[in-house]
């Protein structure tokens, strides 16, 4: 009975537990700066047709002079057709004024969920980032990014 009972608990562990993948791909911005003309191109296979949640990776540093990052993002098929577009009102710091990343030493990192989620048919797709504040140059912005669950 007791093997059983342990059975019956590591089962449903196992059947329980749903996998998911999480693909995440950054582009490391020359100077730690983001020019409002340079982009941010992520390219991901995608296996399956279905919903995928998207998020915003930014990596900055406490140098960062604003609260938030403007983005436009742009989805690309495998002919440079866009096939999606949205802009993106990124915050990096909550109601306090606090970064809202996850810091090590003055360095932030943060994950930032593009709603809503898209659909995607198996193939190859290209991310565009495009830099949408109003300087024409963002200082202290090491990384940019895209993380998707498939």
């Amino acid at each position: 009975m007791r093997y059983f009972l342990i059975f019956i608990v590591v089962a449903s562990i196992a059947f329980s537990c749903k996998h998911i993948n999480v693909y995440e791909k950054l582009v490391d911005l020359p100077r730690h700066e983001w020019k409002r003309n340079q982009n941010a191109v992520i390219r991901f296979d995608i296996t399956d047709s279905s919903r995928h949640q998207l998020y915003l990776v930014v990596r900055h540093t406490q140098q960062y002079p604003f609260n938030k990052l403007l983005v436009r993002l742009l989805i690309q098929d495998t002919a440079k057709r866009t096939i999606g577009s949205m802009h993106l009102n990124a915050p990096l710091t909550n109601s306090r004024g606090n970064w809202i990343g996850t810091s090590m030493d003055d360095i932030y990192y943060s994950r930032i969920k593009i709603n809503p989620p898209v659909f995607l048919r198996p193939g190859s797709y290209r991310f565009v980032l495009q830099q949408a504040m109003k300087e024409e140059v963002i200082p202290y912005i090491l990384n940019v990014g895209i993380a998707l669950n498939q």
